[in-house]
């Protein structure tokens, strides 16, 4: 009996016990971008374990990437897949990222990568959504759904759910987001949750909750300027923001979701977990579910565990830009020289993600893969540590497997995840400013032999492995409580409420007039008391 028929059979039963316990069958979809890198593969676990307690899995994908997602899932029959017409949209994006990827890595400015991420944004996702609003039929079958688990980069379910609220009157589908890199404000500030920039940290600011008054003095002016002038506390934010309001104007929806989206959103997930993230509270519409692609590892094929094997006692390390910076022997190849030159000098054995080979031959010590099985290599206790770029998933990934880090980040919030790795005390950063094959050797050296790294990583890695129910399972279930309850009864006021009045700077406003004002009438009363003394 092959494994896709144990499979089938395995959610059959689970179906039927789900049924025997007396809960129904939801029908769920699952909108996770494009079927394409990090933030489909988080989705992932959560359709699995939906599956498993026996309610009905969607992808929404458009039909040209279809390939993707039905590799990506892995039991693609297990899943049923909605499929959108959006005409080149899939070579669109292959050709924006083989011209801009290396400039969005590699810029010196974190505007010109905000920008760049704006444009992204701006040309894909509002097109895709239009493209999404003219197939009337996909939209007509997207009314029969209970619930909608959207990713945090692609809201167009969000404006589909305003859209069959006014037009068919269509009110009873929950909204999850879910938010799959570290920590963002923006998801704070749309749930109502609060952010205080004295001990949390602005995105890309690269500093922990632990800060100077310097650096708490620079955080607070950068968050109260884009409050003021962007509306956003985030900067990272102002990428995404300009993507999708034009629909609202089109197709003549709340003019709410000109700003904001929290009144029709239930939950709103973030891929964080306390075990390594730095203190902050949250609103009870906010759940960490940090590490949703982590898990045990599966058995590697023949020819990779030979390699692993061959390593001794040495092990192996390895090497990760990322699926969509592998192709950095093309785009910079001057860089992954530096990488091998520093491999070369060391006495493990590496493997290196890159999907075209360099012009030259690489060292004995070194495979090359086009694609890493990740979770599982990094689950083989040959693997001594993890180079990568500093992606969410795989810094989770690299915690419950107890693997030390070595980063370098790019774009995005790969700095923040670099933070946390390096003040939780078992990852060491790489500044790709300063890149040499000396350098580099230097910061992996120290990874592997100072033993400090490998002992956190331990220490961290058994807090965030002892908890009662798996990040899928959180997920599932609280997916599964708004769709049977609503959201209304999770939402705080202050989803409502407009900065100022959150931070009580209206009262405090109010609060120092009343004071200058007694002041001033005392003031006039003793001058005019004295003034009558001496007259008498």
């Amino acid at each position: 009996m092959n494994f896709a028929l144990n499979r089938r059979i395995a959610m059959s039963i689970a179906f039927l016990l789900f049924s025997l316990r007396g809960g129904e069958a939801a029908n769920i979809l699952i909108s996770a971008v494009f079927a394409d890198g990090s933030h489909f593969l988080t989705c992932i676990p959560i359709a699995k374990s939906l599956l498993q307690r026996g309610h009905n899995v969607t992808f929404l994908v458009p039909e040209s990437f279809l390939p993707n997602a039905r590799n990506l899932v892995a039991d693609p029959d297990l899943f049923h897949f909605e499929l959108f017409r959006s005409a080149g949209l899939k070579e669109n994006i292959t050709t924006y990222y083989r011209d801009h990827l290396g400039d969005l890595g590699f810029s010196e400015s974190k505007w010109n990568e905000i920008n760049l991420m704006r444009e992204f944004f701006t040309s894909f996702y509002h097109a895709a959504c239009e493209d999404l609003f003219e197939d009337h039929e996909v939209l007509g079958r997207l009314r029969e759904y209970d619930g909608y688990v959207i990713d945090v980069t692609w809201l167009c379910g969000v404006y589909v759910k305003a859209y069959l609220a006014k037009y068919t009157d269509t009110k009873n589908i929950s909204v999850t987001i879910v938010a799959p890199m570290a920590p963002l404000p923006y998801i704070f500030e749309e749930a109502g949750s609060p952010f205080m920039p004295s001990y949390q940290p602005l995105p890309a600011s690269k500093l922990s909750s632990s800060m100077s008054f310097s650096e708490r003095f620079k955080n607070t002016m950068i968050y109260l300027i884009c409050v003021l002038l962007f509306d956003t506390p985030d900067p990272m934010a102002l990428a995404m923001s300009g993507a999708m309001p034009g629909l609202v104007k089109k197709y003549d929806l709340d003019p709410y979701l000109r700003r904001r989206i929290g009144k029709y959103v239930d939950l709103y997930f973030i891929n964080s977990d306390f075990s390594v993230e730095f203190p902050f509270p949250l609103m009870p519409n906010v759940i960490p579910v940090g590490g949703l692609t982590s898990g045990p590892a599966k058995p590697l094929d023949k020819d990779l565990e030979e390699f692993m094997q061959s390593s001794g006692d040495h092990g192996v390390v390895l090497y990760s830009l990322g699926s969509y910076y592998a192709s950095i022997t093309l785009s910079r190849p001057h860089i992954i020289k530096m990488f091998v030159d520093a491999f070369s000098r060391i006495p493990q054995k590496v493997i290196l993600h890159l999907k075209e080979p360099p012009s030259y031959e690489l060292p004995n010590n070194m495979m090359m893969l086009p694609w890493l099985p990740l979770n599982d290599l990094l689950g083989h206790p040959k693997t001594r540590a993890l180079l990568y770029h500093g992606g969410n998933n795989g810094f989770y990934e690299a915690l419950y497997h107890a693997v030390p880090l070595i980063l370098m980040p790019l774009a995005g919030d790969q700095d923040d995840v670099a933070v946390r790795a390096v003040s939780g005390g078992f990852g060491i950063g790489i500044d790709k400013r300063r890149l040499s094959s000396e350098y580099i050797y230097e910061q992996v050296n120290e990874a592997l032999t100072n033993p400090k790294y490998q002992n956190n990583a331990n220490r961290l890695s058994a807090i965030f492995r002892d908890r009662p129910m798996s990040p899928a399972d959180t997920a599932a279930f609280w997916i599964e409580h708004v769709i049977e309850h609503g959201g209304d009864h999770l939402r705080p006021s202050t989803q409502i409420m407009s900065f100022f009045q959150i931070y009580s700077l209206d009262v405090a406003a109010v609060t120092v007039m009343c004071i200058s004002l007694c002041y001033l009438v005392v003031g006039y009363c003793f001058r005019k008391r004295k003034e009558k003394t001496k007259k008498e």
